[in-house]
């Protein structure tokens, strides 16, 4: 069955992705046992909110609206869409900007996060570059570019690894010290040794730029393929064309964007809470426990969530039947997962332990309680996207408030009842199951009656 299931275009586009985004992720993946004693737990944590401050602005940067480029018939609507996207994304960056430069000391008094105060000006930054490298993300899987989206991959993960990397040696004042670099590395490696503790502005600002770094060279990349071979598309833009699709699609805005939004206040409140309730050393180990686990599977979820978009949107626009996509899509994610997420739950602590180093055994515990959770979230989630094509926002919207009020209360209830966040994430995992068979089957039915 497995043959078959593997067997088809969708497939062989799905491997185009994973191959540059598999290779993208070895650096990383290969250099985690090194990032995770060169820089201390506090640092991870104070780089994941101030990655939730950056993500919640992402996600409505471009009103949303580059989710549309896959769904016109025609390029010179499609361009009309991107231009549109890029106006918005300009606009916001720039009004950003503006806030950060006049509103500075405010708004540093309210985060209480000094560490920080320096990087906040980066944020607008951040979010353009990423935010246009995902706009002309889906001009390129549009185009069935799918080997120049893989190799963009390749240059963000690379080079925010290669960046953070040397961050962290020159944290650990490798480039000043006269010991040798086989020393160097046998005394950090060693079983005895522990990791750094505190924040240095080296160490977080190695987090903040290697993100920079790794968007910004892949946008590049992205937008010198686009202008050397979609440049003769451009004279389609007008003004007058903009305003006709963004009222037509105004749904992403009105509602997509506001399912995003809601998504990461859920992430941002999740970060929030543990910083706050806990410490942020508790949330360098959670932010450890996603990088770790959302690494290698991100390559791989983001790859079928491209192509099956692609194919779905096609797909409804020549009235064909989703369902069997959608069936095969969960059954090929599933045989992918089960061999990943079953040593993690079976022996998540050793495993992080012997990897990462014994400070971060308790990361290996977390991935144990939120291992049934993140299963099920890879598996259906590419599918939901169906959601989108059948403009079913609203419901989708609806659902996605259950699902972030789930986790949200979880972790308040592990905080302020149990006093244990491990708890916390039991709650989660186990609500999660109940909540995710619903989704999939809601997603069947709307397919369904679509058909």
């Amino acid at each position: 069955m497995a043959k078959k299931i593997f067997k088809s275009e969708f497939s062989r586009n799905v491997a185009t992705l994973m191959t540059g985004s598999t290779f993208a992720q070895l650096i990383p993946l290969l250099l985690m046992p090194l990032i995770s004693r060169l820089f201390s737990p506090e640092e991870f944590g104070f780089f994941a909110f101030y990655l939730s401050l950056v993500s919640f602005f992402l996600v409505i940067s471009s009103g949303r609206y580059e989710l549309a480029i896959l769904l016109p018939k025609e390029d010179s609507d499609a361009i009309n869409i991107l231009a549109l996207s890029f106006s918005i994304l300009l606009g916001i960056t720039v009004f950003l900007l503006a806030v950060l430069l006049v509103f500075e000391k405010n708004i540093q008094e309210i985060m209480n996060k000094p560490e920080l105060n320096d990087w906040l000006v980066f944020i607008p930054l951040c979010i353009f570059s990423a935010s246009g490298y995902r706009i002309l993300t889906y001009w390129s899987n549009r185009k069935k570019r799918f080997k120049n989206t893989s190799f963009s991959v390749v240059t963000q993960a690379t080079m925010r690894s290669v960046t953070l990397f040397t961050g962290g040696l020159l944290r650990n004042n490798f480039f000043g010290n006269s010991e040798s670099t086989i020393g160097f590395f046998k005394t950090i490696m060693k079983k005895s040794s522990s990791v750094p503790t505190g924040v240095s502005s080296v160490g977080l600002g190695s987090f903040i730029v290697s993100y920079l770094v790794g968007f910004t060279l892949s946008f590049v990349y992205l937008l010198t393929g686009f202008l050397k071979k979609d440049s003769s598309v451009l004279k389609e833009i007008k003004m007058k064309k903009m305003k006709e699709l963004a009222k037509k699609h105004d749904k992403f805005p009105k509602i997509n964007s506001l399912h995003a939004l809601t998504d990461e206040l859920k992430n941002g409140g999740v970060t929030f809470i543990i910083s706050y309730l806990f410490s942020d050393i508790i949330l360098g180990f959670y932010s450890m426990t996603f990088r770790v686990l959302r690494a290698p599977l991100s390559v791989i979820g983001n790859s079928f969530s491209q192509v099956f978009l692609q194919k779905a949107a096609a797909m409804h626009a020549n009235n064909e039947d989703l369902l069997p996509l959608i069936k095969t899509t969960v059954k090929k994610l599933s045989l992918i997962a089960l061999p990943i997420f079953i040593p993690i739950l079976l022996f998540g602590p050793h495993l992080f332990s012997f990897i990462l180093g014994g400070d971060w055994v308790i990361a290996g515990e977390y991935a144990q309680y939120l291992t049934p959770w993140l299963f099920l979230n890879f598996v259906v989630s590419p599918v939901l996207q169906v959601a989108m094509i059948l403009e079913k926002q609203k419901e989708i919207f609806m659902l996605a408030l259950i699902g972030n009020l789930i986790i949200i209360v979880s972790i308040l209830m592990g905080g302020y009842f149990f006093n244990d966040i491990t708890k916390g994430f039991i709650l989660l995992s186990f609500l999660q199951l109940f909540y995710y068979y619903f989704l999939y089957k809601w997603v069947l039915n709307i397919s369904q009656q679509s058909a």
